[in-house]
């Protein structure tokens, strides 16, 4: 018979993995509490427990590990760092804990609030499983080269909302080169981490967005993540499929009460110079918005060099409409809160002219 889980009854809300708009959830301390008292358990009873974890069960430990990381960066918490450390502990196989990213991550984050890494190293050998103790050895060791954040494959943002963290996407076996924004440019094979180096206040500008769309009541955001920008999404065919930016921000918005779903995805791309000619960031942003806006079931703005593009979703419902889904009020949702003029009486055919003149920085939303 397998044992009862000792976190059944315990879950998040759909939102609270996003580590962006972050908000605070009684679940945390409760579980902060039952992790605790299972890993200062003895070894029997902390086998039991692995062994009736489920699919959920570990899902809520990752978010819940994730979460605490974050607290620890907000609020200064050493208990915060050790939560999750002790979560990832419990994970009953090695390939299941984040190592290369979340798990260094919450030890850099350790450090610099002054965690003894050789005591935290001990607790975590004597309560993990035995393969995940000996690669957390490595994790451990590797801190010694780790001098930024960056290098955990997590990087940190700050909004409305406070201090953020976003994990970096790996890409492997993409173009280590970018075919470069419109202009064109030749890729080459290889493994690499998508770049995050906005100018702009990116983060802010997806945290303004996601709350503005979800004030209108229609639709409910989902987290805020890393992405990169599709080039198809703007009707482009380019060897590496993906659009060279500064940095890319997406989320989905589910529709609420028969309202349309679509994927949101806010971008700043950067002034590009080829074969003598420089093309201004602000130009390729208002090219690519209205190559974006041009397309069926999707709507664009830009302001400077950033650009916010809406993409519809399909629905399986038994009831949907074969009629193209018009995105024009929320695109306008976007505009007024980004203060960008738009015409939208040509209902979203093209005539898109994403005027900028007066428009908010970016790094002023």
């Amino acid at each position: 018979m397998t044992p009862l889980s000792p976190f059944a009854g315990l879950t998040y809300d759909a939102r609270d993995d996003d580590l962006v708009r972050y908000r605070d959830n009684p679940v945390d301390e409760t579980l902060s509490r039952t992790v605790r008292s299972i890993v200062d358990s003895l070894d029997e009873h902390r086998d039991e427990v692995r062994r009736s974890l489920d699919e959920d069960d570990l899902d809520l430990l990752s978010v819940f590990a994730r979460r605490r990381a974050l607290c620890a960066r907000r609020d200064a918490s050493l208990r915060a760092v050790s939560d999750a450390l002790d979560a990832y502990a419990l994970m009953p196989l090695e390939h299941q804990v984040p190592w290369e990213s979340w798990f260094k991550a919450t030890l850099f984050i350790g450090r610099d609030l002054g965690l003894d890494l050789d005591d935290a190293q001990q607790r975590f050998f004597e309560s993990a499983p035995e393969k995940s103790a000996e690669r957390a050895n490595v994790a451990f060791d590797a801190m010694s080269r780790i001098e930024v954040i960056a290098q955990c494959h997590v990087f940190e943002v700050s909004t409305s909302y406070g201090i953020g963290l976003i994990e970096t996407t790996v890409v492997r076996d993409q173009g280590v080169k970018s075919w470069g924004g419109i202009t064109g440019q030749p890729v080459s094979l290889g493994q690499f981490q998508v770049a995050y180096q906005p100018t702009t206040n990116l983060a802010q500008m997806g945290v303004s967005v996601a709350d503005a769309l979800e004030a209108t009541g229609l639709v409910q955001c989902s987290s805020i993540r890393q992405d990169q920008l599709v080039a198809t999404t703007f009707d482009l065919v380019t060897s590496g499929s993906y659009i060279e930016s500064l940095g890319c921000l997406s989320f989905f918005a589910d529709g609420v009460d028969a309202q349309p779903s679509f994927a949101v995805n806010v971008a700043e791309v950067a002034t590009e110079e080829h074969d003598d000619m420089v093309f201004d960031a602000t130009d390729l942003a208002a090219e690519l918005a209205e190559a974006a806006d041009a397309i069926e079931e999707q709507a664009a703005v830009c302001t400077g060099p950033c650009l916010v593009v809406l993409s519809a979703l399909p629905s399986f419902e038994d009831d949907a409409s074969d009629e193209p889904i018009d995105l024009t009020p929320f695109i306008e949702v976007v505009a007024a809160v980004l203060d960008i003029d738009i015409d939208t009486d040509t209902d979203n055919d093209n005539d898109n002219d994403n005027d900028n003149e007066g428009t908010t920085p970016p790094d002023a939303i």
